[in-house]
C-alpha cells in the first residue's frame, strides 16, 4: 500500500486589510458622536401638573446712516426713542433690546444708543452679521 500525504488546503483570512477598515469605522463613529450633540447635557426634569410659559419680548431698535431712529419699523427722534424706552423700562415684563446699527455711523451714536438703554435697565443685544 502506498500511503501518501494528501495535501490538505489551509484556510487563511488576510487581516491586513481588517485593521484598516476597523480603524475607518471607529474614526467614522468619533466624528459622527461628537457632531452630533457637542453640548448637550442629559438631565431628568421633575415633572410638573401646571406649566406656564414665559414670553420673552423683543424690541427692535434700528439707526441707519443718516441717524434715522427706528422702534419696531416706526420712525422717531432720539427724544422719542428715550421716551418710548421708558415706557417699555416701567412694564412689568421688560423686554429684550435687539439693537440693529448701521456700519458707517460713528461709535459715538451707537454709544448713545447704548446708554439710554442702561439707563432703562433693559437687557441688550447687538445685531451683526456673520462674516464669511
Amino acid at each position: 500500500m502506498n500511503f501518501r500525504k494528501t495535501k490538505r488546503h489551509v484556510a487563511a483570512v488576510e487581516a491586513a486589510s481588517l485593521s484598516d477598515i476597523l480603524f475607518f469605522l471607529m474614526l467614522f463613529f468619533l466624528i459622527i458622536s461628537t457632531l452630533a450633540s457637542p453640548t448637550a447635557i442629559k438631565l431628568l426634569l421633575p415633572q410638573a401638573k401646571h406649566t406656564q410659559n414665559i414670553p420673552k419680548q423683543i424690541l427692535n431698535i434700528s439707526v441707519n446712516a443718516q441717524l434715522d431712529y427706528f422702534l419696531e419699523k416706526e420712525p422717531l427722534s432720539f427724544a422719542g426713542l428715550e421716551e418710548s424706552l421708558e415706557r417699555y423700562a416701567a412694564a412689568p415684563a421688560k423686554p429684550t433690546v435687539v439693537l440693529r446699527v448701521d456700519r458707517t455711523i460713528q461709535v459715538n451714536e451707537l454709544v448713545k444708543v447704548v446708554d439710554i438703554i442702561n439707563r432703562n435697565k433693559l437687557q441688550m443685544v447687538i445685531a451683526t452679521e456673520k462674516s464669511n
